[in-house]
């Protein structure tokens, strides 16, 4: 599951899950119906015709619905997040974390090669995928931690923002 010129781990490797789908036509109501039914904090928003416009998340919710007061009778697309950054699967795992810390998203919509909405990356899939490959230096007699650090850095590639972001982990 890693790119062998880059040694990268790419998005399909964290196995996003199944996105939980919402018309942007449905009233709040529905789409709060539909996420608790799933069990779920986020919805991708779809149009009519399929195409992806937008996510909404729990916090969407809490800022857009809840704080605002907003009858929960208005369109899903009233309160959504609109055009929300994706990633595709063959993009880096690592990538997708820097995303995803750097705008403090907890939710990224993936696609496929031909732009088809695919899956929806959660956040926690990424840290567990570092917090697994540290262990996994660990497990193999590195005992110091920053050492280990620099290791997933640097067969990561991250540079800057992103090392500075696994350190911090």
């Amino acid at each position: 599951a890693f790119d062998e010129v880059t040694d990268a781990r790419p998005v399909s490797a964290l196995r996003p899950a199944q996105p939980v789908v919402t018309l942007a036509s449905d009233t709040i109501v529905d789409a709060a119906k539909t996420l608790v039914a799933k069990r779920s904090a986020a919805s991708l928003v779809t149009a009519s015709d399929g195409s992806l416009s937008g996510i909404l998340t729990a916090t969407d919710m809490t800022r857009r619905v809840v704080a605002k007061d907003v009858d929960l009778r208005t369109s899903v697309a009233d309160v959504m997040t609109c055009n929300p950054k994706c990633v595709t699967m063959m993009d880096s795992a690592m990538d997708a974390l820097m995303l995803m810390v750097e705008n403090r998203f907890r939710h990224l919509p993936v696609l496929d090669v031909d732009g088809s909405v695919v899956g929806l990356l959660d956040i926690a899939k990424c840290l567990n995928a570092v917090i697994d490959k540290l262990e996994l230096f660990q497990r193999k007699g590195t005992n110091r931690t920053e050492h280990t650090i620099q290791q997933v850095i640097g067969e990561q590639g991250a540079k800057g923002t992103q090392a500075e972001v696994l350190r911090l982990l």
